[in-house]
């Protein structure tokens, strides 16, 4: 079967390429990024009872609803182009010979926002059982393999050669080894969302407290810093009961607190801009939040303190 939205008229065009992928893979949310005409291909070829696809499209999104009913399993493969893929908050972002996966009876968000060419495999999760494997985990989907990691380096050309073959007629033993590679890449993909999440809040923790100093310095920076989306630093901080932003604010006037301590005594100004805060008054008010008295109380206790004449005990 192939597709060309070029031959429609422009304003019909948007409308038929969401119809045709919902047809093609399963109900989808079709958000496309211009307005007007739309250019699309796809091209889709069975091999054995597995489904390969190529397509090529200008810049768009699409969202799928959870389904538990959906047992199906997509493998991506962008040619050209780069492509965001979500789910269970984390976050794949692939590029020419990168693939991952996202498993259809759950939300996901596959977006790009430039021309791509793209190669897909539909596996119904069902064969992985059937050929004696256990189906992906749910944490492997969302996760990129990269062309430069060994599994990635197997699997990336095997599936582009799926998408020849679906051209030909000789299909033996391929669905098979098909199954037996993905099992093994899929398998391998990403940890255990617990370990992974708390190695992700230590990485966190480590770039906040390297620059506190950085009144730019956000959560959403945290974030594009690690290579992870918003959403997946938020999540990995909600485990344990905390947030991105809370983190910082405490990492923030805890160091305050630090130099505040330090003889060589800097104004309150210069503490405050040196934590990364504009605005001392904000600052004033966040630190007696959090310590229970101003910085400039606290300096001065503990100065008082320090120089305190030692009491003798009889």
């Amino acid at each position: 079967m192939r597709i060309d939205t070029s031959a429609l008229a422009p304003h019909r065009q948007a409308r038929h390429w969401q119809s045709v992928i919902s047809d093609v893979y399963v109900p989808l949310e079709f958000r496309p990024h211009t307005t007007g005409s739309f250019a699309a291909e796809l091209e889709v070829h069975r091999v054995d009872d597995l489904e390969v696809s190529t397509l090529r499209a200008d810049p768009h999104a699409v969202v799928r609803a959870p389904d538990r009913d959906a047992a199906t399993i997509f493998v991506m493969l962008p040619r050209s182009g780069v492509l965001h893929v979500e789910q269970d908050g984390r976050t794949a972002l692939l590029r020419p010979g990168d693939l991952a996966s996202y498993d259809a009876s759950r939300a996901c968000l596959i977006e790009s926002h430039e021309p791509f060419d793209l190669t897909v495999l539909k596996v119904p999760a069902e064969r992985f059982r059937t050929a004696g494997f256990a189906a992906p985990p749910s944490w492997s989907t969302a996760v990129r393999i990269g062309a430069e990691s060994p599994v990635g380096s197997l699997t990336a050309p095997f599936v582009l050669r799926l998408a020849e073959l679906g051209r030909m007629h000789d299909h033996v033993g391929v669905r098979a080894s098909t199954i037996a590679l993905l099992a093994a890449a899929l398998g391998s993909a990403g940890e255990d969302p617990g370990d992974a999440r708390a190695v992700l809040r230590a990485r966190a923790t480590a770039v906040l407290r390297d620059r506190l100093g950085d009144p730019s310095l956000d959560p959403a920076r945290i974030a594009a810093a690690l290579h992870v989306s918003l959403r997946t630093l938020q999540v990995a901080f909600a485990e344990v009961g905390a947030s991105p932003a809370r983190e910082l604010l405490a990492a923030r006037l805890d160091r305050a607190a630090d130099l505040l301590a330090d003889p060589a005594g800097r104004t309150v100004t210069e503490v405050a801009h040196a934590v990364g805060f504009g605005d001392p008054s904000q600052f004033s008010r966040s630190f007696k939040a959090r310590h229970g008295a101003s910085p400039r109380d606290w300096r001065d206790a503990l100065r008082e303190s320090a120089t305190a004449p030692a009491r003798t005990h009889m």
